[in-house]
């Protein structure tokens, strides 16, 4: 056979053969989510570590992760990072972290065991929660709006993991994790699979004080499906051992349940119960809590339970007295996501409009985090 013809059969060949392997990764939901993560956090590190070449970072050292000064990723743990890190290094050694729940250290310290970097450890627990995160955004789109391929379904993950808060899923705190944890107890909860909605909403209810919304959301979609009172209780009862297993183990060492709501109005919530005297309101706070607020009204009649998910966040500034950290906490308010992909699912030019800016507003925050100037 000529020379040429053979490179022929082998050129199909090596297409055939890359045709299965992007067909195979595509319709597994495990893989593209593997796929996706690995896209993200390269692009993510990448501008971040360059960024910092090129424009002079924060001269507030306090809000910089120090303990691995030659680490080139430090760039990812700044802000609340340093203190999950020193949490999982040294326990709740000071009253003042109190308010970090207790889940993402320990998962730190269980890697850190292993691994020896501190920073790594975190990064790794972190990374391999955003694949969790992917995974169960995914099954939710998918279930909820009845997709049936991936391709479909990742133009609705892009407005997730493309937010411009998602940045945050990427550094050293507990917005993967709980995200992974949350999108898991919703999708199950979806299913009225009622044992396992409870485990994974427990988990999350450890992890960060918000859990008790994911507490309440799941408990909301297993009566909306008309599932048994027992069991929509029981499945609660079962989310709650979480957030009460960490209020008992404050209770033995400070003799106070609620240490981490003390410890929070030191930090300055709870002291003004009106929006209008919040110290923190910015036009950033404002472009976060508008999208929220829009979706209580698209979900109400739609399905009420992502609406009152949606007020529960609208209530954190409200009765906490500040818009601290609102950034990172918006990004939990999934129904705003899945508003987004709704609304823009059959309005193709909107839609790419719309994942434009969002991208564009991703890109900023993570160059303004990785200079330490913005932590959420």
């Amino acid at each position: 056979m000529p020379i040429n013809q053979l490179l022929k059969l082998k050129d199909l060949n090596i297409n055939a053969r890359l045709e299965n392997l992007t067909s195979t990764v595509v319709n597994n939901d495990l893989l593209l989510s593997i796929l996706v993560s690995l896209i993200l956090i390269i692009v993510g590190v990448t501008f971040g570590y360059e960024n910092n070449q090129k424009v002079p970072i924060t001269h507030s050292k306090s809000v910089l992760y120090r303990l691995e000064p030659k680490n080139s990723l430090s760039f990812m743990s700044n802000w609340d990072g340093p203190i999950y890190i020193n949490i999982a290094k040294h326990g709740y050694s000071q009253k003042s972290s109190a308010n970090f729940f207790p889940l993402y250290p320990v998962l730190i310290s269980i890697v850190n065991k292993v691994i020896s970097s501190p920073l790594y450890s975190a990064l790794i627990v972190a990374w391999a929660s955003v694949v969790g995160a992917i995974y169960f955004y995914l099954r939710v789109v998918k279930s909820f709006f009845k997709i049936k391929d991936n391709i479909t379904a990742t133009k609705a993950l892009l407005l997730f993991i493309l937010f411009p808060s998602a940045v945050f899923l990427l550094a050293t705190l507990t917005e993967s994790l709980f995200a992974f944890l949350s999108l898991a107890a919703i999708y199950f909860a979806m299913k009225n699979r009622y044992i396992l909605a409870g485990v994974f909403s427990m988990f999350a209810t450890s992890t960060k004080p918000t859990g008790i919304f994911i507490l309440i959301l799941l408990g909301l979609i297993l009566i909306e499906n008309r599932l048994k009172l027992t069991k929509v209780f029981l499945s609660m009862l079962i989310g709650s051992v979480g957030i009460l297993g960490y209020m008992a183990y404050l209770y033995i060492k400070y003799a106070n349940p609620f240490e981490f709501i003390v410890t929070q109005n030191h930090h300055g919530w709870f002291q003004h119960l009106l929006i209008a005297q919040s110290r923190n309101l910015s036009p950033m706070n404002i472009i976060f809590l508008i999208p929220i607020v829009i979706s209580v009204f698209y979900w109400w009649k739609r399905k009420k339970s992502f609406s009152i998910y949606s007020i529960l966040f609208i209530l954190i500034p409200l009765l906490g007295g500040q818009f601290g950290g609102f950034v990172r906490y918006a990004l939990m308010a999934f129904p705003v996501f899945l508003m987004f992909y709704d609304y823009l699912r059959n309005r193709k030019l909107l839609y790419i409009i719309v994942l434009m800016l969002s991208t564009i507003g991703w890109s900023y925050i993570l160059l303004q985090y990785a200079g330490g100037y913005i932590g959420g």
